[in-house]
């Protein structure tokens, strides 16, 4: 079994609706070749650290524990000339836990639990945006308004119950198993009308 694969989702319409098939990746600061700490206190405190990568410069701003960011912060890298993703939330001594917001720089934004540097726990993963400005919209608001799935996550994987919503207004709600849909759920056409639905590992059964 792919995990990674589109999701076919078979109506009897025959309309054919698709998931992202790409991962969940987050944002890595393998890139980044030189720090420097140009405000505040970067090592027991508060400050703020310029980061160089190929790109260009980004930076972090936030709490400091002995060198590594920890507590709240929001952390700015180049992912192009022109595009920069964005993670404002909370660290444990560097790596993402609890809650927070990534934008990745190309259309794509979460908003949710954190844990091990990875989406876990209850979020939304938004899709298609063609910006993103912080505070512009709420979670609530976009859920309603974007493509995107919303529900619990595990290793940044969609796992366990879950709606995804499609631009339309029709919408799947059910359980999904590493990525893919598995077991009962409801498929709302724009109408409203349900269609209950039965799916094994991504594939339609009934």
């Amino acid at each position: 079994m792919n995990i990674r694969r589109f999701f076919l989702f078979q109506l009897a319409t025959g309309l054919v609706l698709s998931l992202p098939s790409t991962p969940l990746t987050a944002q890595s600061l393998a890139g980044v070749t030189a720090e420097k700490c140009v405000l505040g206190d970067c090592t027991e405190g508060r400050g703020r650290m310029e980061l160089t990568t190929q790109w260009g410069k980004g930076e972090y701003f936030g709490n400091f524990k002995d060198g590594e960011f920890n507590g709240r912060g929001r952390l700015e890298i180049p992912v192009s000339f022109i595009a920069k993703s964005i993670y404002e939330g909370n660290f444990d001594m560097g790596i993402r836990s609890g809650r927070g917001n990534h934008w990745n720089g190309n259309g794509k934004l979460y908003m949710g639990q954190w844990r091990d540097d990875k989406r876990n726990g209850q979020g939304s993963y938004f899709i298609g945006l063609a910006r993103w400005q912080e505070n512009e919209h709420s979670e609530y608001w976009m859920k309603e308004n974007v493509e995107n799935y919303s529900g619990t996550f595990f290793d940044d994987f969609y796992h366990g119950e879950g709606t995804y919503r499609w631009p339309g207004g029709q919408k799947y709600v059910g359980r999904f198993f590493a990525n893919e849909k598995h077991g009962h759920g409801t498929y709302y056409y724009v109408t409203g009308s349900p269609r209950q639905q039965l799916w094994e590992y991504g594939n339609f059964i009934r």
